[in-house]
């Protein structure tokens, strides 16, 4: 199986006009997709699904029942489920998206039904704030946790070990620099802006001549270190 890349703004360049979404991979049950924000989506809220925003450019506000959060590049937030939001822009903004696509009573009860009522405001991310604090390689950082994933962000130098995940997926999405994503069958490079999904089973590694910062997005139970 070829694994493919994408670059999100050649992606994010063909969506025509506002909160239109297009699916850019699936990761397990969870959806990677981007949309574009410009002026304002109405209220709404989701019995089963948190989503995960990451701005890619532009400025976006994420407007919930706990307040209002603004949005800048390379910002990240979660609005948790049964939490009403709702996101706007006055500038054609490019935002990233993370959910899940497979319903609770599909999971065997092990989604929880609604948000946390003791919360009352979203928690930002700085994923350039963070990036800029990496000194370790391949020691991850967790950033955020939306269902049974997590992001993380971890820093790329020299080469990782061969290793592969048999029970889930893995997002690798380049945050600065490039690297090397060495697969069974094929090699593919990854620039900033850039993503891969790999499989679950296909044996990986991943390599940087330089400094890279790369996000990885999968199942959090079963993370284990390395790149």
């Amino acid at each position: 199986m070829a694994v493919e890349k994408l670059d999100i703004a050649q992606e994010a360049s063909k969506l025509l006009q506002p909160f239109q979404v297009t699916d850019l991979g699936y990761m397990d049950d969870f959806a990677v997709s981007v949309f574009i924000c410009q002026g304002a989506i109405e209220w709404h809220k989701h019995t089963d699904q948190d989503e995960l925003f990451l701005v890619q450019s532009g400025l976006i506000t994420l407007e919930t029942e706990w307040g209002k959060t603004r949005l800048r590049p390379d910002e990240m937030a979660m609005a948790p489920k049964g939490v009403a939001h709702r996101s706007s822009s006055f500038l054609w903004s490019t935002v990233l998206l993370f959910r899940p696509q497979v319903m609770s009573h599909r999971k065997n009860g092990d989604r929880r039904m609604e948000g946390f009522p003791e919360k009352k405001a979203l928690h930002k991310v700085s994923v350039a704030r963070v990036a800029s604090q990496l000194t370790e390689p391949f020691k991850p950082v967790s950033l955020a946790k939306v269902e049974d994933c997590i992001m993380r962000l971890s820093l790329i130098q020299g080469t990782s070990p061969w290793h592969c995940h048999r029970l889930h997926d893995k997002l690798f999405l380049v945050f600065e620099g490039e690297i090397t994503l060495d697969l069974q069958e094929q090699t593919l490079l990854l620039e900033s802006g850039e993503m891969a999904i790999v499989p679950k089973g296909i044996l990986h590694r991943t390599t940087a001549s330089g400094r890279a910062v790369v996000l990885q997005f999968e199942k959090k139970a079963l993370i284990r270190a390395g790149g």
